[in-house]
């Protein structure tokens, strides 16, 4: 879809309703992964790279779900195929995402909150980048 001066960002993203749902439950999964993010390392076990595995598996099995059944509304293929490479993919965005988050909190001593978000956001690309 070709941009046009004269329609809006929102507007082509309300007018493709399969990137409108994509764009929506991605925000939906990064609420998810910070919220649980915090909630695990500041209530149950002050260590980054176990909260972050708690979190990014509660964001990985949700944005599955929901992109395989709501967004895309896979019927067809092997489940387990599909789940096998989803997961391959989100192992090399985990990655990235461990890896800014020690970074940024450890070596950087940026804020956790605001190392969480920025990684966040380089998974966000690297996921962009590896499904591309």
């Amino acid at each position: 879809m070709a941009f046009s001066p004269n329609k809006s960002m929102f507007s082509i993203l309300i007018s493709n309703s399969t990137l409108f749902l994509y764009v929506f439950f991605a925000i939906i999964t990064t609420v998810v992964n910070v919220s649980a993010y915090m909630i695990v390392h500041n209530y149950i076990i002050d260590n980054i790279i176990i909260s972050n595995v708690v979190a990014y598996t509660c964001s990985i099995t949700l944005s599955f779900l929901i992109n395989k059944n709501v967004v895309f509304k896979s019927k067809n293929g092997n489940v387990f195929v599909q789940l096998l490479l989803y997961l391959c993919v989100k192992f090399i965005s985990f990655s990235v995402d461990s890896g800014v988050l020690v970074l940024l909190n450890k070596g950087l001593k940026i804020d956790n909150f605001i190392a969480k978000l920025i990684a966040n956001a380089s998974t966000t690309i690297s996921n962009y980048v590896l499904n591309n």
